[in-house]
């Protein structure tokens, strides 16, 4: 299964978000880092579909670390749920 036209444009335009979603980071836990923040994952998953980074174990443990992903959801302004679309993207890559 391809990646959709509006799936690139979820994560580009998550990717170069400003993080406005940061505020909804449980100050508490220790999701405060910025390769964890929905920006970064997407990032990230631009790079594994430019193949610009391999889809392989280690990547794919980056890319589960999902805690800031989790608390942002209901908390993007663009309404976008980043933990769901991460997970469409890149089973749509191993297929």
């Amino acid at each position: 299964m391809a990646v959709t036209e509006e799936a690139r444009t979820k994560l580009y335009t998550c990717a170069f978000c400003p993080n406005i979603c940061r505020p909804s980071y449980p100050a508490q836990d220790p999701v405060q880092i910025e390769s964890q923040t929905p920006s970064a994952l997407c990032l990230l998953t631009i790079a594994v579909l430019k193949k610009q980074l391999p889809h392989d174990d280690a990547t794919n443990s980056v890319l589960s670390r999902r805690a800031a992903a989790i608390a942002s959801r209901g908390h993007c302004v663009y309404g976008m749920d980043i933990p769901a679309l991460l997970d469409d993207v890149l089973a749509a890559t191993e297929a």
